[in-house]
């Protein structure tokens, strides 16, 4: 869990820092990388969390209204953060630093919670169960948040004067993943919230997951033509995400 912990925090702080040193942001450059990070990241969600959460006790009705409600509550996360999590970045545009920071911060803590393997322990056979689920999610959320720590530290440097405090507000916001997987770390293994009460949390989790995957492929081809190039990538994302659910 602290090495998981670890990775996180540093998925976000590295290319923060990195992006001062660059001083410019091209999306451009990780358009391709988004694409193949958005498929893996969807496909991972379709094939490990959701079959994952069905396997639990709880009414599948129920679940999928959990997992529709997450949908939403991202979509409206998504209105404060102006796209940020998906690495874009608009350099004449209008933002309200505070709620881009409160609603990325809480999107943020939502990813880092499903790293815990302590719910899935409960009801998964071990034979399933026998390499757990953090790698493979890890990876997901790790390519999802290079992206995004570029565009916004672009976006602090362009908004902030100062860039010790731009690199301050960067630091808080790289400790939201790693937060989120504390708590579910602890209520996963004590008996303060029932198991239900988790597998409830999860599905909202994974219903922004879909959310911002699904986001990501639609921005990629704004015009609804198919490009070869974009979709062979998103292929190849989706068949990591199976490599990896098959290997781990």
């Amino acid at each position: 869990m602290t090495i998981n912990a670890v990775i996180l925090f540093l998925s976000v702080a590295v290319p923060g820092l990195l992006m001062i040193r660059m001083g410019t942001f091209n999306e451009k450059r990780i358009n391709y990388f988004l694409v193949f990070a958005g498929a893996y990241l969807f496909s991972m969600t379709v094939i490990h969390l959701i079959p994952d959460l069905f396997l639990s006790d709880e009414d599948p009705f129920n679940l999928g209204l959990y997992i529709l409600i997450g949908f939403f509550i991202q979509k409206v996360l998504e209105n404060f953060s102006n796209g940020v999590e998906h690495g874009h970045f608009h350099a004449h545009g209008s933002y309200s630093i505070p709620y881009l920071l409160i609603a990325l911060g809480l999107h943020s803590f939502l990813e880092g919670s499903i790293m815990t393997d302590s719910i899935h322990s409960n009801h998964l056979p071990d034979s399933v169960y026998s390499h757990g689920s953090s790698p493979k999610i890890l990876l997901g959320i790790v390519m999802h948040k290079i992206p995004a720590a570029f565009a916004l530290m672009a976006l602090l440097l362009s908004q902030i004067k100062k860039k010790s405090k731009a690199v301050l507000l960067l630091l808080i916001f790289a400790l939201a993943s790693p937060l989120g997987l504390l708590f579910s770390e602890f209520f996963g293994h004590s008996e303060l919230l029932a198991e239900r009460y988790m597998i409830i949390f999860f599905a909202i989790v994974a219903g922004s997951f879909l959310q911002i995957s699904t986001t990501i492929f639609i921005e990629s081809d704004p015009h609804h033509k198919l490009n070869w190039r974009r979709f062979s990538i998103s292929i190849l994302g989706a068949l990591a995400a199976v490599l990896a659910q098959l290997s781990f």
